[in-house]
């Protein structure tokens, strides 16, 4: 089981992490697609993200999950901007980039081969 505090030390790292909203772990297939609830996605420069700042966004995505296929997903991009948010994870392929395009995410992450796939028809809008 993770704490908030390794996780943090993850992203401060450069590291990514998905992590069930109550037991903090996760173990399985499929892909996790961002997007999953009306929380604002969280986006901080990996530079001026405070643990108390961290701890309490991720407590409020704890707050919003509602179903057992969710996760909270957190990452850093190559520009060093951090990610927080409450992910759905679905079995197929072909779904996961439907959500992700209707959703706009910039990318989904495949957790059979741990890794992310970015979404073709993503639109950057910050």
């Amino acid at each position: 089981m993770a704490s908030t505090q390794s996780l943090y030390h993850l992203l401060q790292s450069g590291e990514g992490f998905s992590v069930k909203p109550c037991g903090m772990t996760y173990t399985g297939n499929g892909y996790a697609v961002g997007g999953a609830a009306d929380c604002k996605l969280f986006k901080r420069s990996n530079d001026m993200l405070s643990f108390i700042a961290f701890e309490q966004e991720f407590k409020k995505l704890q707050a919003s999950s509602y179903d057992a296929h969710q996760v909270i997903g957190g990452w850093v991009d190559d520009q060093g901007l951090v990610y927080l948010e409450l992910s759905d994870v679905v079995k197929s392929h072909y779904i996961a980039m439907e959500l992700a395009t209707a959703r706009n995410e910039k990318a989904i992450y495949d957790f059979a081969n741990a890794k992310s796939i970015e979404v073709p028809r993503f639109t950057d809008e910050s």
